[in-house]
């Protein structure tokens, strides 16, 4: 309840600020986000993630927070990717995605390489 009531009242002082400063009502913007998605991760997503890790067995723990990592960094990159484009950066925004991704993918590959390495020589046993 107390992230709508934030959402309703930050919505009320950009319209103030969009009315009296039109100029400065993009940077008061842009901060707000990355302010609101800062307290939103502390408050509610690593409190909540710590409750799910205690239950979580101790073998999947490692591509259970790599899973969670993935979900986290690909949520706060559409945000920023949608602030981009409306500022019409759109070329950032697609640089933005593709590092994203990019770094997903070197992430997971290093965390699956004995996964593959093991794979690889049990393909090589059996041909």
């Amino acid at each position: 309840m107390i992230v709508y009531i934030t959402i309703i009242i930050a919505f009320c002082l950009l319209q103030l600020v969009k009315a009296i400063y039109p100029r400065l009502h993009s940077v008061v913007y842009t901060i707000y986000i990355f302010l609101f998605l800062s307290y939103i991760l502390m408050n509610f997503i690593i409190p909540y993630t710590t409750q799910f890790i205690s239950v979580i067995p101790t073998a999947l723990l490692p591509v259970f927070k790599l899973l969670l990592f993935s979900v986290i960094l690909l949520f706060v990159s559409q945000i920023v990717e949608e602030l981009l484009i409306e500022y019409e950066y759109t070329s950032l925004a697609t640089i933005l995605t593709f590092t994203t991704k990019a770094i997903l993918i070197i992430v997971w590959l290093r965390h699956m390489q004995q996964f593959y390495a093991k794979f690889f020589s049990i393909m090589g046993l059996l041909s």
